[in-house]
């Protein structure tokens, strides 16, 4: 893709695409990272698949990048190092979770494969359904339930925290 299109794509989705890596990340200078990444990646490789929904292949692409740090961090780090940034930061998220409750999804992603942690941002974060989820990513409601059971028992096992849990419809 050329430059004057994803100057146009980052005026137009570049904060958002910012936010995402943020609430994943939890820091803004590695979210700061990952955006920068995002747009690299978008010049190095093109369209996105899907015209009509830009931002949802922003978002895709973000995560990834997203998760990429997530886990160079884990290598780098033990958790509890990861726990004191994430706290550091977390103020700044502008969500509309509870700060506690972002760290406890921000530190349990980090060990999660990829993807359980699509499905469990798109569900915590993004605070889509189930069904949404499971055509969101192209997988079975049932597979979706899985993907969040096995995120709630990493977070529980190996990091000691519980995400909150949303009451859904049926």
């Amino acid at each position: 893709m050329d430059r004057p299109n994803v100057r146009a794509l980052y005026e137009q989705y570049g904060y958002a695409v910012h936010r995402r890596c943020l609430r994943i990340l939890g820091s803004h200078a590695e979210a700061d990272d990952a955006t920068q990444e995002v747009f690299i990646r978008v010049m190095k490789y093109g369209q996105p698949q899907q015209l009509d929904a830009p931002l949802a292949w922003l978002y895709r692409i973000a995560d990834r990048q997203s998760f990429d740090q997530l886990a160079k961090r884990r290598r780098r780090a033990g958790p509890s190092e990861t726990e004191r940034a994430l706290a550091a930061e977390e103020a700044a998220t502008g969500s509309e979770l509870d700060p506690t409750d972002i760290r406890a999804i921000a530190t349990a992603l980090e060990g999660c494969r990829t993807s359980v942690r699509e499905v469990a941002v798109l569900y915590h974060f993004d605070q889509l359904t189930q069904d949404e989820v499971a055509a969101r990513v192209g997988v079975s409601r049932k597979t979706v339930k899985q993907r969040l059971a096995k995120f709630m028992h990493i977070a529980r096992k190996q990091f000691g925290v519980t995400p909150p849990t949303r009451k859904e419809a049926s």
